[in-house]
């Protein structure tokens, strides 16, 4: 895939990973980096142009997917570990990990294929994790979120 000139939306982008696809795409030359953050008007990163992206919330991927319209690269990146140890804890932290890093990669998905397609192709790439190749007792729902899935 070629970078330099393209357009691309990275999910996550406001710290960590994220944030370092989005540098790594602007100095290989791409033309424009759109930064899918929770609360674009607290992002301020020079040459990124923030996106409202919350991957658990339908209307905002729909609206992404929208202003995005140009993309011809996807990250997904955004994700959470929040679960509890195999027997113990609450498991709401388990239900957030798989909305956001699995159903939230999906809807992504989903939603930009289209996009990418009608841009004649491109890249969708979704970051997952070494802990799915095996989970453990401490954290069984991240490693089942980021396990991988292909699209056709």
């Amino acid at each position: 895939m070629k970078i330099e000139g393209s357009v691309a939306l990275v999910t996550g982008a406001n710290r960590g990973i994220g944030l370092a696809f989005c540098r790594a795409l602007l100095a290989r030359g791409a033309a424009k980096v759109y930064a899918g953050v929770r609360r674009p008007a607290d992002f301020t990163e020079p040459g990124l142009e923030p996106l409202a992206l919350d991957v658990t919330d339908p209307g905002q991927i729909e609206a992404a997917a929208r202003t995005a319209s140009d993309a011809t690269i996807v990250i997904n990146n955004a994700g959470i570990q929040a679960g509890p140890g195999l027997l113990e804890g609450p498991l709401d932290g388990a239900r957030q990990e798989l909305e956001v890093n699995y159903l939230g990669t999906w809807a992504v998905s989903r939603a930009f294929a289209p996009v990418l397609a009608a841009n004649g192709g491109g890249a969708l790439v979704n970051m997952l994790s070494v802990a799915s190749w095996r989970s453990t007792w401490r954290f069984p729902s991240y490693a089942a979120s980021k396990t991988p899935f292909q699209l056709a």
